[in-house]
């Protein structure tokens, strides 16, 4: 299966490589708009981009790693 992202086109498998399993509660909004569900939503998200941003850097690290490896 083929799934466009951006102007290229990626591979399935290659799909999976890239994405991060993050798994995260984000707080449900209320029917009214409240302050403190609002800033807890905020912090969740926060959360969430944290795990994203340093589960990728790890990962791109380890990649690099494993190629130099066998370059090397």
């Amino acid at each position: 299966m083929m799934q466009q992202q951006g102007l290229g086109v990626i591979e399935e498998e290659e799909l999976r490589i890239y994405m991060a399993k993050i798994v995260q509660t984000l707080t449900r909004a209320s029917a009214e708009y409240q302050e403190d569900v609002a800033q807890s939503l905020v912090r969740d998200l926060d959360a969430v981009l944290e795990k994203l941003n340093t589960t990728f850097q790890e990962e791109l690290k380890q990649e690099i790693e494993a190629r130099s490896f066998f370059l090397d």
